[in-house]
């Protein structure tokens, strides 16, 4: 099959809606030579051209067909990045002008990484297996109790963008859970490839094989994996990991795994169990930090702190300390004066409070990575709100900096009575307590209650008007509905003073 054949064939496969003609086109596609190479470049994920494709207006001038080995020497420096910028931009438009009409179509879409005809990596591989690189990644299962049968490990919950590194023959780029570029990244892969080579040279026999596999001493053959967390230290700028156009700047890597590139492109449960890996990437961020030191990317990469859990209740006392750390001081690393200023600019606008770690990550140490969603990490977080009013209080531990003072309040689960007192800051817990005081006087009580605190009867409290704190709605963040009603981690958001009188109106109903 010729250029032309090919192109005609790919408007066909783009024509039909039916999923089996597609199939069955893109096998026909796929069994021609000229037809792999173009779903091999376009399609493979780890290939990337670094480039926003264009038919160039020179193009067509000299009318040679497609060839591969025409454009394979163009695609190879692209990809390499041997060529970026104006000067990929001359060479790709040099190309094109040797091309006919068909062959500067079939470039553009080998370049936008996209046939444009409605098929992907599935439906190739459908057509000849194993043609395209699946990228996967493990992902994580809810949480439940009844797996915590042996010793695990748990990681924090970081509310980042979840990102794979890899290096191929030295060449390194960000990825998505997905397999998408993440193109806003671009800068830190030249500190990650710096740690990566240094690693390389000063790190144990085990990392040097990660990173470089039996040939030692070869920097063009770094290939692994990283994966991990991209976190950016101001929380407003997180969309900028979506923004093409510009770099992420102030983006922490958080890593938590890692590997060999020949492992992490083999399919199914893949590499050494987890507890050896960990090791290589405490090591890696170890050695990162020595390269790194002095250059603005020095803080560039982070490791994942790691716990042993034995059972579900250290699990659940986990959960609870990440959901009462800010992220800034997660940012922070022990530094006070910068978890002071990281505190005023990490803040959920949705909120308006700072934003806290989400939650954890339960993993089981001796297990294999997973490219898939598997029951060896399993998370922890909350995932459900809902807007409950406020029908008591109760004051902080005996002995406590919260002991005359707001502990937290009580609300109403369907007449549960639950305690919420997390997501609350020392600032809104003196604040909500002058409000209390002036609900107490109402109702004809003393303010301080004790840590069991007190309840009272919600249409008393209408009636009475003790409606500065309490009968109002409180969004309260938790886990789970436990079997008794409750809720298990609640956490307050904010008030709901929107949707006042929608507790009167259910209860008319």
């Amino acid at each position: 099959m010729d250029a032309y054949g090919v192109a005609r064939l790919i408007e066909d496969i783009a024509s039909t809606s039916s999923r089996t003609d597609k199939e069955r086109l893109t096998k026909t596609l796929a069994e021609s030579d000229i037809g792999k190479f173009i779903l091999t470049w376009a399609y493979n994920p780890f290939i990337t051209f670094g480039i926003t494709p264009a038919i160039s207006d020179n193009a067509g001038k000299l009318a040679f067909e497609f060839k591969p080995s025409l454009v394979e020497p163009l695609l190879q420096q692209l990809s390499s990045r041997e060529l970026t910028g104006m000067a990929a931009e001359r060479e790709i438009g040099e190309v094109m002008a040797a091309l006919n009409e068909d062959g500067q179509r079939l470039l553009f879409l080998i370049l936008s990484k996209d046939l444009k005809c409605g098929i992907a990596a599935n439906t190739i591989n459908q057509a000849m297996p194993g043609l395209i690189p699946v990228f996967s990644v493990q992902r994580a299962v809810a949480y439940e109790a009844k797996r915590m049968t042996k010793v695990m490990k748990a990681e924090f919950k970081l509310d980042g963008n979840r990102n794979t590194f890899l290096s191929k023959d030295g060449n390194g780029g960000f990825f998505s859970r997905t397999g998408n570029r993440v193109v806003p990244l671009d800068f830190l892969v030249p500190y990650v490839m710096k740690a990566a080579a240094y690693a390389a040279q000063k790190g144990s026999d085990a990392l040097k094989k990660v990173l470089l596999g039996d040939r030692f001493g070869s920097m063009s053959s770094l290939n692994f994996m990283l994966d991990g967390e991209a976190m950016m230290t101001l929380f407003e700028e997180t969309g900028a990991f979506r923004r093409k156009d510009e770099d992420a700047l102030g983006a922490e890597l958080h890593l938590y795994d890692m590997m060999s590139y020949e492992d992490f492109d083999a399919p199914g449960a893949v590499g050494e169990p987890l507890e050896v890996r960990r090791v290589w990437v405490a090591e890696f961020v170890k050695l990162a930090k020595e390269a790194l030191t002095g250059t603005v990317g020095a803080e560039a990469v982070q490791l994942v702190p790691q716990f042993f859990v034995n059972n579900d209740t250290e699990v659940q006392a986990l959960f609870e300390r990440a959901r009462s750390m800010t992220l800034a001081k997660y940012l922070a690393r022990g530094n006070a004066e910068r978890e002071k200023e990281l505190l005023a600019k990490t803040i959920d606008k949705a909120t308006g409070q700072p934003k806290v770690l989400e939650g954890i990550v339960v993993k089981d140490p001796a297990a294999l990575y997973e490219k898939k969603k598997s029951a060896a990490w399993q998370k922890l977080k909350a995932e459900e709100t809902l807007d409950l009013p406020m029908i008591g209080v109760f004051n902080g531990q005996e002995h406590s900096k919260y002991e005359n003072i707001l502990g937290g309040v009580i609300v109403d689960h369907k007449g549960v009575e639950v305690r919420v007192g997390g997501g609350i800051s020392d600032e809104d817990r003196a604040y909500l307590w002058t409000l209390w005081e002036k609900d107490a006087a109402i109702i004809g009580v003393a303010p301080k209650v004790g840590f069991k605190g007190a309840t009272f009867d919600y249409a008393t409290l209408k009636r009475l008007g003790a409606t500065n704190l309490l009968t109002r709605l409180l969004e309260t963040e938790f886990m789970e509905v436990t079997p008794d009603g409750s809720l298990r981690h609640p956490r307050a958001i904010r008030f709901r003073d929107d949707k006042d009188g929608e507790v009167e109106s259910r209860e008319a109903a």
